[in-house]
């Protein structure tokens, strides 16, 4: 997936300018922020370096950001979509699917839980969290892990080539400061895709926003098919006040975020997707969420009636 670009610096500096201030008060050393709009990328900037310490690499378009929460939707979305493809109801409990799930009994948990963070957060004498059940679902259903399944079914077909679960360090990985304010880190563990090693460059994350934003059909390809779009709808409606698939709502727009600040946002009405990448976040989320966002807003709203877009 390819969009044009129609670059208007002048309508969104006020939204770069609450990134640049983001950066600053955080602490964080890297920063990125683009805009979708009516189907063209409309503003893209990238600035910092991978860390604070001398020889850091630049921050570019090839910089790849751990995601951390974000994943969820990710996740949600595989685990949601291997449940579809095999007919299994989302009130189905999750002990049915894992039959031979060893050690702490599963209970009444079922996938609507997983999906609408719902019940425990920890389970098994391993402590694997609800992410690591969520990929032993998608394994018992696809036979894939979580990794696997979403780069066959949507990653590859979107052309999402710097989405990875880093496994080894590379030049490309942005160094963040989530588990330690002091000392930069790469977060380095498996392929499966349920853990807190997904990295993923700042237009990737906005692809990925913007498919989500077209309802999975993009290029007249259904890449996530429409009754997940159905069962999303259908989740809002009886759960209103919880993360739905892993994002959350809000009248205007929804959106999802990560614990070093890489943030997605999604505007339906105004056709209309933003991400803003950190490197470092702040204990502030919801007012931090909620100042990007409504930038955004703004931006394209006084952009609109200027005719700009």
């Amino acid at each position: 997936m390819n969009l044009d670009r129609m670059p208007d610096q002048a309508a969104f500096e006020p939204l770069d300018e609450v990134v640049r201030k983001a950066r600053t008060d955080y602490g964080a050393s890297a920063s990125s922020v683009l805009v979708i709009h009516n189907d063209r990328i409309v503003y893209e900037q990238y600035r910092g370096f991978h860390h604070h310490k001398e020889g850091a690499v630049p921050v570019t378009e090839s910089s790849l950001f751990n995601i951390y929460s974000t994943r969820k939707t990710y996740i949600c979305c595989a685990m949601a979509m291997t449940a579809l493809d095999n007919g299994v109801p989302i009130s189905t409990p999750v002990a049915e699917v894992l039959g031979n799930y060893p050690g702490e009994d599963l209970g009444q948990l079922t996938l609507r839980d997983l999906v609408t963070v719902s019940g425990p957060k920890y389970f098994h004498n391993k402590q694997w969290e609800r992410e690591g059940i969520q990929g032993q679902v998608v394994r018992a259903l696809s036979g894939k892990s979580i990794g696997a399944f979403l780069e066959e079914r949507i990653l590859e077909p979107l052309t999402c080539k710097e989405t990875i679960w880093a496994t080894a360090p590379t030049a490309g990985l942005v160094c963040d400061y989530a588990t330690n304010p002091s000392y930069a880190t790469v977060r380095l563990e498996s392929h499966e895709g349920h853990e807190r090693n997904m990295y993923t460059s700042t237009r990737d994350l906005a692809k990925w926003g913007y498919l989500h934003l077209k309802r999975g059909n993009v290029g007249g390809h259904q890449l996530i098919p429409a009754a997940f779009y159905r069962l999303s709808d259908e989740l809002k409606t009886k759960t209103p006040d919880r993360r739905i698939l892993g994002w959350y709502h809000r009248p205007e727009w929804f959106y999802a975020t990560g614990a070093a600040g890489c943030h997605v946002v999604v505007f339906p009405e105004h056709q209309a997707v933003g991400v803003r990448m950190l490197n470092k976040y702040t204990s502030r989320y919801e007012d931090d969420q909620y100042l990007f966002d409504n930038a955004l807003l703004k931006c394209l709203q006084q952009a609109g009636t200027a005719g700009v877009l």
